[in-house]
């Protein structure tokens, strides 16, 4: 697993985490996965809460999304690296298009009309935020259509 961690790491995708967690009742085995990897080891004390709560098992792999949502889990125990891999880059977000703020992936005055919507109601699109302040203006706006007219 921490070969798999440092393949992507070194594919530049550093918005992956990996924790493992161990039962207490394991403790002597624990060497198994600190010994030489940087993937860090929770200890799940007695009554083992946490794989309680999750329903785990023994080398069960659990998929989050970026807000910490369930997604998917299987058994590693018979190991697949590509199956692992792609679950995993199956669950990143894809880069968004700047600009296009209504996802159809390109950019005209649909997105304008979208942004200003944005701004006059107070939202906010990450998409939409052109010059990555954080804030949703006719900054944005004016960056968008100056792109759209080249």
């Amino acid at each position: 697993l921490d070969d798999l961690y440092q393949d992507l790491l070194d594919e530049g995708i550093d918005n992956v985490k990996i924790l493992a967690i161990g039962k207490s009742q394991y403790n002597s085995s624990n060497s198994n996965w600190t010994s030489g990897n940087s993937i860090p080891v929770m200890i799940d004390p007695s009554p083992y809460t946490s794989w309680s709560s999750w329903g785990a098992g023994q080398r069960d792999l659990f998929f989050l999304d970026a807000d910490g949502n369930y997604q998917t889990d299987f058994n590693i125990t018979s190991w697949n690296y590509n199956l692992i891999y792609n679950t995993i880059m199956d669950l990143l977000p894809e880069d968004a298009l700047a600009g296009d703020t209504n996802g159809d992936d390109i950019l005209n005055v649909l997105d304008v009309v979208a942004m200003v919507n944005l701004v006059l109601s107070g939202g906010y699109d990450e998409v939409a935020d052109m010059n990555s302040d954080g804030t949703l203006n006719v900054l944005d706006v004016v960056l968008l259509v100056g792109i759209i007219l080249g």
